[in-house]
């Protein structure tokens, strides 16, 4: 059993190490984002399965219900990611197809009806899961999601794509902070 977990474990180590870096990179064919992101989920289900102890059978009803959320979601998230590059090119004064304020509130939208999709999956997994389970599978997701948002972020940091405040964009000009101008230097006394 413990040989099963690890061959498990390492799989799923090898498989995010590999995944991260595609999905760091820009321009990113749409077939390669989409195994990737395939990737992931069968990593999470492998770690699912784990963490909730669950038997064969179980999984496979559980994973079919996750299936079906995840599919919708990523459709939401892609279209939310597209929205999120037009928003920030009308920040850098470029051309964008369409209102700006249109795109925003859709980009808003979007997180809203994200928000609904994890209460209805929840909803949907109150059938399979017990109390106890679904409280250990909403703070797994929440981890899980954290720790690969940290490895994307990393990489893209490793790449030069982010800056360490966290935006795609790049430090601000020099002597501005994030919230305006930065306060003169100490000049030693």
């Amino acid at each position: 059993m413990k040989n099963i977990y690890r061959r498990g474990v390492s799989l799923a180590v090898l498989l995010c190490f590999l995944s991260v870096p595609v999905l760091c990179m820009g321009g990113v064919p749409k077939k390669e984002e989409i195994r990737t992101m395939e990737k992931l989920e069968t990593i999470r289900n492998w770690r699912l399965m784990d963490v909730l102890n669950l038997s064969q059978e179980r999984a496979q009803r559980l994973f079919n219900i996750l299936r079906k959320f995840d599919l919708q979601r990523r459709k939401l998230v892609q279209e939310r990611r597209s929205l999120r590059d037009k928003l920030i090119k009308a920040s850098r004064g470029e051309a964008v197809k369409g209102d700006v304020r249109d795109i925003s509130l859709r980009y808003l939208n979007l997180g809203v009806e994200l928000a609904k999709l994890r209460v209805k999956e929840l909803q949907a997994l109150e059938k399979e899961l017990s109390p106890q389970e679904e409280a250990k599978y909403i703070l797994f997701t929440e981890r899980f999601n954290r720790r690969i948002m940290g490895m994307m972020i990393k990489e893209r940091m490793r790449r030069g794509r982010m800056s360490t405040m966290g935006t795609p964009e790049g430090p601000p000009p020099a002597g501005r902070g994030p919230r305006g101008p930065l306060p003169p230097p100490d000049q030693g006394e």
